[in-house]
């Protein structure tokens, strides 16, 4: 199936992102720091078999425009989702998130529950687990492994990977090339100073009262954001569901593409039975 390519004007950001699909329902892929929304390119052709699927690059990565770390925090990621959804005229969606992407999900399903109809964390942030150390520390790196650079890109990925041979050429250029430029680790170093857990532990009390159908899927292995933060968003969230992913870890959906596919699916099919 085809994934079309588009850059639209969203609010004050030009932001690019993928679609295939053509079903009644919406599914809104997001991904998280240091990558973009190629990290789905093999779960939206199995999505789009039976629904309509957005994977937006977030503003200050990818193929959308940069911005100071203001514009970068989760809150503000997801008031520029908003504006996207409305210039594509899209009313409802159902959210499924990755690292920071699955904070911005929370965000989405506690601030704006008119616009989100149930959303999925995978391998996300919650509560007060991030940053993590590793993105910290490109703030003001202490050492030659921590400075901004495509290297310190490529070795989060692979430390966050349980089969290293599913980081292809084609997947890894993806995700170095957005910062392959002169201003790239500046604008790494712009991600990194958005981010404050505060900015999803201060939702707890709006997800122990959301009635928003929920999945919670973690990487068996993920070294970056164990399994155990899926079980507790599964303890904070009414009549929600945890799965264990097997042999994956924080890049779950490239471990496993076909896995996390089925599960996405199997939470589409729990909430509308």
């Amino acid at each position: 199936m085809e994934i079309q390519q588009k850059v639209v004007q969203a609010g004050k950001y030009n932001m690019f992102y993928r679609s295939a699909g053509t079903g009644s329902q919406v599914i809104l892929l997001l991904h998280g720091i240091p990558t973009n929304s190629f990290l789905w390119v093999h779960v939206i052709p199995k999505l789009a078999q039976n629904y309509t699927v957005i994977a937006p690059d977030l503003v200050g990565y990818g193929g959308s425009d940069r911005s100071t770390n203001e514009e970068l925090t989760l809150p503000m990621q997801a008031n520029h989702l908003i504006s996207l959804l409305d210039t594509l005229g899209i009313q409802t969606v159902h959210v499924v998130g990755h690292d920071l992407g699955g904070g911005i999900a929370q965000i989405l399903a506690t601030n704006f529950p008119d616009r989100i109809e149930s959303f999925v964390v995978v391998d996300g942030v919650a509560f007060s687990n991030w940053p993590l150390p590793k993105v910290v520390a490109l703030r003001y790196p202490t050492a030659p492994e921590f400075e901004p650079s495509l290297y310190f890109i490529e070795k989060m990925l692979r430390e966050g990977l349980f089969h290293q041979e599913s980081l292809t050429p084609e997947l890894l250029n993806a995700f170095l090339q957005p910062f392959n430029h002169p201003n790239g680790p500046k604008e790494l170093v712009e991600a990194a100073l958005a981010l404050n857990h505060h900015q999803t532990e201060d939702l707890v009390p709006k997800l122990q009262t959301t009635n928003k159908p929920a999945t919670f899927l973690y990487g068996q292995y993920d070294r970056y954001l164990p399994a155990y933060w899926g079980l507790r968003l599964k303890e904070t969230v009414p009549n929600s569901t945890f799965n264990l992913l097997p042999e994956c870890s924080h890049y779950s959906m490239l471990d496993n593409p076909l896995l996390v596919s089925q599960e996405i699916m199997n939470h589409m099919t729990r909430i509308s039975s």
